[in-house]
C-alpha cells in the first residue's frame, strides 16, 4: 500500500511538472542591442575611426555577445562614402538583433569648394593678354578627392577643356603642386590640342577662391603664361 502511496505521488509530480513546464512562455524575444555612441557618425578622410562598440542584453539570457562587421575596409578610412557598421546579437533560444551605425567619411573640402555641385557662377582671369571671363556654356566646377582629404579638382583651369588641375587646400591657403595633364583643349589646328604642365597658389575667400598661376604648354608645343590671377566666385 505504501508503494502504491508512492508511486500514485511520483506520478502527480511528474504530471505537474509536465503542466509547468507546458505553460512555460516560449522565448521569442531577441536580446536588445545599445550601440556605445552616436548611431550616425562623421570621420574625416584618411582619419583613424574608431568603433566604440555596442552591448547588448537578453531578458531571459541576461548580457549576451555582440558582433559586428566592422573592419579596416568598413568604414575605409581612405575612401570617401557612407558605410554601416551592423552589430548582431544572439540569445540561447536562438533569437537575433541587429542595430546600424552609419559612418560617412568625408572629404573637409567639399562642403565648401563643391558648391553642391552647382559650379560657380563668375570666373575670369588675367594675364599678360589683359582680362579673360569663362564661358557659362561650359560649367566651371570643383571635385573633392574621395581619397585624400582637402584635395580638391577642377575641371577646366584657364577655361580649357580637360584642363583638369588639382589643388590641397590647408586653411585658407591653397597650393597648386607642379603637375602635367594630357590633351588638354580641343583638336584642330596644331597644338590646339596639347599637355599642359601648372603650379601656383591661391586663396580660400568668402565667396569661393582667388589662384596665382603659372602654366605652360609642353613640348613639342610652346606658349607659356606666367603670373595668371584668377578669380572664382560661386
Amino acid at each position: 500500500m505504501k508503494k502504491q502511496i508512492l508511486l500514485a505521488a511520483a506520478v502527480l509530480f511528474s504530471a505537474g511538472m509536465i503542466f509547468i513546464t507546458g505553460c512555460k512562455k516560449d522565448d521569442t524575444t531577441g536580446p536588445v542591442i545599445t550601440i556605445t555612441g552616436s548611431a550616425s557618425e562623421m570621420s574625416i578622410l584618411n582619419a583613424t575611426w574608431t568603433d566604440q562598440g555596442a552591448t547588448a542584453e537578453d531578458d531571459e539570457d541576461g548580457v549576451v555577445t555582440v558582433t559586428s562587421n566592422a573592419s579596416s575596409t568598413n568604414p575605409n578610412k581612405d575612401l570617401a562614402g557612407t558605410y554601416s557598421i551592423v552589430y548582431k546579437a544572439t540569445d540561447a533560444a536562438g533569437n537575433e538583433s541587429s542595430a546600424t551605425r552609419t559612418v560617412t567619411v568625408y572629404n573637409e573640402a567639399a562642403a565648401f569648394f563643391e558648391n553642391g555641385g552647382a559650379g560657380y557662377s563668375s570666373c575670369s582671369e588675367t594675364d599678360a593678354a589683359g582680362p579673360y571671363t569663362y564661358q557659362t556654356a561650359k560649367p566651371f566646377k570643383v571635385t573633392a578627392s574621395t581619397t585624400q582629404n582637402n584635395r580638391v579638382t577642377m575641371n577646366r583651369l584657364a577655361d580649357f577643356d580637360n584642363n583638369t588641375v588639382f589643388m590641397d587646400i590647408t586653411g585658407t591657403s591653397i597650393n597648386i603642386p607642379s603637375q602635367t595633364h594630357t590633351g588638354v583643349g580641343i583638336a584642330g589646328a596644331a597644338c590646339d590640342l596639347h599637355d599642359r604642365l601648372t603650379s601656383g597658389t591661391g586663396t580660400k575667400t568668402a565667396t569661393g577662391f582667388t589662384l596665382t598661376y603659372n602654366d605652360s604648354k609642353v613640348a613639342p608645343c610652346t606658349g607659356t603664361r606666367s603670373g595668371v590671377v584668377g578669380v572664382f566666385n560661386k
